[in-house]
């Protein structure tokens, strides 16, 4: 295959992520959210509702004396006021707790440090590499492949390791569709798309001495997309995690992916001579990098 076949495979995979995660993946991401918490806040059948019978259970008598009464009350009282707010949890024995692919809440919560620490290693350490490629240049075609390499990769590495039980690595497709959570796992194969959007660019468009800019428009599209895909991504399927810990790090990594797509979005804008532009992306990617390095959960 000689290289401008190659350049224009590269530019048109590029341009078909751009067109599929715009128009056709963003409302099926919205969709899939949406159901995945209907599912979490709908009302399920319970003993108390109806028998295997099909009739009304009636509740055994309980003979409580009026002690037991009032600290049962008090007990009662005081659960209500832990459990305000739309994401509050009672206190979980992380040891103990099966979640999703059959693990223990404690493993997978050490699992998703390393996937956000790993991840932020490397999104920090691309962002330094942005930066020196800036300031020679662009010299050193070897950095730009290295580069578009590093992205290939780490999208491989969301997409086989983001979630160990499940396909590809330990679960067929249909059961991972299948278990509770599966949005959270589908959003991780979608958002692996990014970095290699990134790294198809990087190799086969910023080589050119004059890149077309509306392969620009579409990676910057691209970036957005991640951004605006962060604001829906959420952890519903583990019991006892500060949820409202969790959305405030991910909106904080949201913005700052949309600031990254700004920053290349003007970097395509020749016309725009704004000398601040040249270091939006490398800055960008690095605080990017130190936000997954440090999120907890």
């Amino acid at each position: 295959m000689n290289r401008s076949l190659l350049r224009q495979t590269g530019l048109f995979a590029l341009w078909a992520i751009a067109a599929t995660l715009g128009p056709v993946v963003m409302p099926s991401w919205h969709g899939i959210v949406w159901a995945d918490q209907a599912t979490h806040e709908g009302h399920e059948p319970s003993a108390r509702q109806e028998s295997h019978a099909g009739t009304p259970a009636q509740p055994e008598p309980v003979t409580m004396d009026h002690g037991a009464r009032q600290a049962a009350q008090e007990q009662g009282h005081g659960d209500s006021h832990e459990g305000h707010g739309a994401h509050a949890t009672g206190p979980v024995d992380e040891t103990m707790t099966i979640v999703r692919g059959g693990v223990t809440r404690e493993e997978e919560k050490t699992y998703s440090l390393f996937m956000h620490r790993s991840c932020g290693t490397i999104v920090a350490l691309l962002g330094l590499l942005v930066l020196a490629d800036r300031l020679t240049q662009r010299r050193h075609g070897a950095l730009r492949k290295g580069l578009g390499a590093i992205w290939l990769l780490m999208g491989i590495h969301i997409f086989l390791n983001a979630d160990p039980t499940d396909w590809p690595l330990a679960a067929t497709f249909m059961e991972s569709y299948n278990r509770p959570g599966s949005s959270e796992w589908l959003q991780h194969k979608v958002l692996c798309l990014i970095p290699v959007a990134i790294g198809l660019y990087t190799m086969f468009v910023a080589r050119r001495e004059r890149p077309t800019p509306w392969s620009g428009y579409a990676l910057a599209a691209v970036l957005a997309f991640g951004g605006i895909a962060l604001l829906y991504h959420e952890h519903e399927h583990s019991p006892g995690m500060d949820m409202g810990l969790i959305v405030r790090q991910h909106n904080l990594m949201a913005f700052t992916s949309i600031f990254i797509a700004a920053g290349w979005l003007a970097d395509t804008l020749d016309r725009l001579a704004w000398k601040p532009k040249f270091v939006m992306v490398p800055v960008g990617l690095i605080l990017l990098g130190l936000e997954l390095i440090i999120y907890t959960e």
